[in-house]
């Protein structure tokens, strides 16, 4: 019961006002436990504006630093298609995070080429799933650096 409440629309919810304001996703650490990481502390929101509605959107995502950058990775838990964050962001790729309970505003873009090889080498080290995700679809799953 418990589970099905927080995987539900109202746990995704609440994880969205923990990452705000505490800098913390339960649902990150229960995702992270699941799959065998160790650090599952790296969590932002990400705040877009939607590209249909120009509304506020919201979600929670792991993120990784490489070279000074926030790094965020568009997998949809390896679905065919992109989130609708990334499709937001390539409509309009100025949004706000909130790391840590701090909000910034970020530019985003997404990396290719001879950018994103090693990029994603080492994040598919570091997490495997995404690899496996990678393989799983026909879409190159983009790697969107915050800066």
């Amino acid at each position: 019961m418990l589970n099905r409440i927080l995987l539900g629309p109202h746990g995704w919810k609440l994880d969205r006002i923990a990452v705000r304001w505490l800098g913390y996703s339960p649902m990150s650490r229960a995702y992270a436990q699941q799959h065998g990481l160790k650090d599952e502390s790296r969590t932002l929101l990400l705040v877009t504006k939607g590209r249909k509605s120009g509304r506020r959107r919201s979600v929670a995502l792991s993120y990784f630093e490489v070279g000074g950058h926030l790094i965020v990775v568009g997998s949809k838990g390896g679905a065919p298609t992109d989130p609708a964050w990334v499709t937001n962001l390539r409509a309009d790729p100025k949004a706000a995070i909130y790391v840590g309970g701090k909000k910034r505003r970020v530019t985003a873009r997404i990396a290719a080429g001879e950018e994103r090889a090693p990029l994603w080498q080492r994040l598919a080290a570091d997490v495997p799933t995404y690899a496996q995700f990678q393989e799983q679809v026909s879409r190159e799953i983009p790697l969107v650096i915050l800066e």
